[in-house]
């Protein structure tokens, strides 16, 4: 009997040894979860708290990725400033319109050249949103060019040079860069203000026979000649410009483009007594600049 009672009792332990063996709640929870006083849900994750000090991390640290795109953030008008000064020249290309006739209506001369000139410029511009812009300055602009008189009996023809300080007003409108670089096409349109300096021509003679002091055949230029009567002190011209603006830092670009002007005022004054032509001022330049 007693040999029995103890068979029974050891192999009831053993099976309730074996069940709470497989149970992981037995094998693996700390006696406070045993006893009632929390559950393995309040215990923490070790892949969570992995994945909180990674958060934690980025917060303090910034990825490689995130330093890149900072440094490679492209430059845009809003962090460009509001005054930009631009310092320019333009090689330029002059010539006088034919617009005078006779009492006929007939033309009286023809254009026979062009002068060239070098027109420096400074401008500020303000930046009033976005790209769009509104400027003025100061520059030196010399007009000019060549003429002939059709009814002259020499072959001749007289070169004009006509020189301004010129107050230029500007409005300017300018893209976003192109896709992946730092360039951006900008166009302008204005008007220049031009207050006279000085107003010269001189001759030129083709194949003019000469027989003092020596007689002989060939070309011959007359010295400059200044213009003191019947000139127009003031001169007003429309202008265009098309060009590229090339960003190669913050507040440091290169210009380069094409403008063109159209002078209103008549340079010189005409009438039944007076011995100048009637003409207008022509201009196109090459625009080379920097501006901060």
């Amino acid at each position: 009997m007693n040999r029995a009672l103890t068979l029974i009792l050891t192999l009831v332990f053993g099976t309730c040894l074996l069940a709470q063996s497989s149970n992981s709640r037995f094998i693996d929870s700390p006696s406070w979860v045993l006893a009632g006083d929390g559950n393995l849900a309040d215990l923490p994750s070790p892949v969570a708290a992995e994945m909180e000090q990674k958060k934690a991390g980025r917060g303090n640290t910034p990825s490689l990725s995130s330093q890149a795109s900072s440094k490679s953030r492209p430059r845009t008008s809003a962090n460009e400033g509001f005054f930009h000064l631009g310092i320019y020249v333009a090689p330029t290309l002059n010539w006088l319109s034919s617009v005078d006739k006779d009492h006929e209506g007939e033309r009286r001369y023809e254009r026979t050249g062009s002068n060239f000139a070098a027109t420096p410029t400074i401008m500020l511009d303000m930046r009033l949103f976005r790209r769009f812009y509104v400027g003025f300055g100061i520059a030196y602009n010399t007009w000019g060019g060549k003429i002939s008189n059709i009814n002259d009996k020499y072959d001749s023809y007289r070169s004009y040079s006509f020189s301004y300080v010129e107050v230029p007003v500007r409005i300017k409108l300018q893209t976003r860069n192109f896709a992946d670089s730092r360039a951006s096409l900008f166009l302008s349109a204005g008007a220049n203000l031009g207050f006279g300096v000085d107003y010269s021509y001189k001759d030129k003679y083709k194949d003019i026979h000469i027989t003092s002091p020596i007689s002989g055949t060939g070309n011959f230029v007359t010295n400059s000649q200044k213009i003191d009567e019947g000139k127009k002190l003031a001169n007003l011209s429309a202008v265009g410009q098309i060009g590229l603006n090339y960003q190669i830092g913050r507040r440091l670009n290169l210009i380069f483009g094409v403008e063109y002007h159209y002078g209103f005022i008549r340079p010189l004054k005409t009438g039944k007594d007076s011995q100048w032509l009637d003409f207008n001022n022509q201009q196109v330049g090459l625009v080379l600049g920097i501006m901060f």
